[in-house]
């Protein structure tokens, strides 16, 4: 048996595989190109987000038996296909949420507090120190769009700072999606993207938001209309955004999102942690090893 690593992995995961008899064939950093030449080889295959598994990908692998996603979201991973192929496929539903649930709290105060410009000054030499007044997570209204292993630590984290929390979801629900973006000081996205989600926050919500309120995705880039929040933040309608993906990553040097003064922008670093990456590489490690095994795994897509 061979589980072809496509991404970064964790040492310990890759040990349990190989103490499990399981060959690695360790490639995290492989091109779309190499990817389909190697992948005839594996029995299993493990990737993160990175990685496309394509219908072409899929159909080049004629021993493929599992692909593991190491983390949450599989929509990189066509399911489709698998499910025809009878490919079983596993992931690591909750081992990222604590990663994502802190950066994105954490950005929420950065931007706040303006910290980026503060951070810069100071490495320019510069002290101003009366230009720098930020604002306070307590006491602002929060819409969460998105109740599940993310979202809900993102509410206890936030509670701990005494803000008002109002959620929205398809199972649970404290407001309508209307009077979240119509009464949030800060609109924070924590939904799976799928053919109902996709492009959901489009011009006329957007439209509904405070003059003076921020939107923040650290989900997946599609959830918006790009060209609707980059008119929106372009013609200032709404005070800014915090952005950790994007409709196309990497995000091109010369991508327009780059050059907008009020949005704070990440590298789709929101599940990097090095304790994220333990845990959810174990997870699907595990589940490949009992696909393999001929037994069902535990957290099967």
């Amino acid at each position: 048996m061979l589980t072809l690593i496509a991404d970064p992995c964790d040492e310990d995961a890759i040990s349990f595989l190989r103490d499990n008899n399981i060959d690695i064939l360790l490639k995290p950093a492989i091109s779309p190109s190499l990817l389909l030449a190697e992948i005839s080889k594996a029995d299993a295959l493990m990737v993160r987000s990175r990685t496309k598994v394509t219908k072409e990908v899929i159909e080049k692998g004629k021993n493929l038996k599992v692909v593991g996603r190491i983390g949450s979201g599989f929509d990189n991973i066509d399911v489709k296909t698998c499910r025809e192929k009878g490919i079983t496929i596993v992931n690591a539903p909750d081992a990222n949420s604590q990663a994502v649930a802190e950066l994105t709290v954490g950005l929420m105060i950065a931007y706040l507090r303006q910290l980026p410009r503060a951070i810069t000054s100071m490495k320019e030499s510069l002290w101003i120190k009366n230009e720098i007044w930020g604002q306070e997570l307590s006491g602002k209204t929060i819409g969460i769009l998105g109740y599940g292993h993310v979202g809900k630590r993102v509410e206890k984290i936030l509670g701990a700072f005494g803000a008002k929390i109002l959620i929205h979801s398809h199972k649970y629900q404290t407001a309508t999606l209307r009077e979240i973006f119509q009464k949030s000081d800060i609109i924070t996205l924590h939904l799976s993207l799928n053919e109902k989600t996709r492009g959901c926050i489009n011009k006329r919500l957007l439209s509904e938001m405070k003059s003076d309120s921020i939107l923040v995705n650290l989900a997946r880039g599609e959830l918006i209309d790009e060209d609707a929040l980059y008119e929106t933040l372009s013609e200032k309608k709404i005070a800014g955004a915090i952005l950790d993906v994007y409709w196309q990553e990497p995000l091109p040097p010369d991508s327009p999102w780059r050059k907008l003064d009020n949005c704070l922008l990440t590298p789709h670093i929101g599940a990097s942690t090095k304790e994220a990456l333990a845990r959810a590489s174990m997870i699907v490690a595990e589940d490949i090893v009992r696909v393999l095994k001929g037994e069902k795994p535990k957290n099967q897509v």
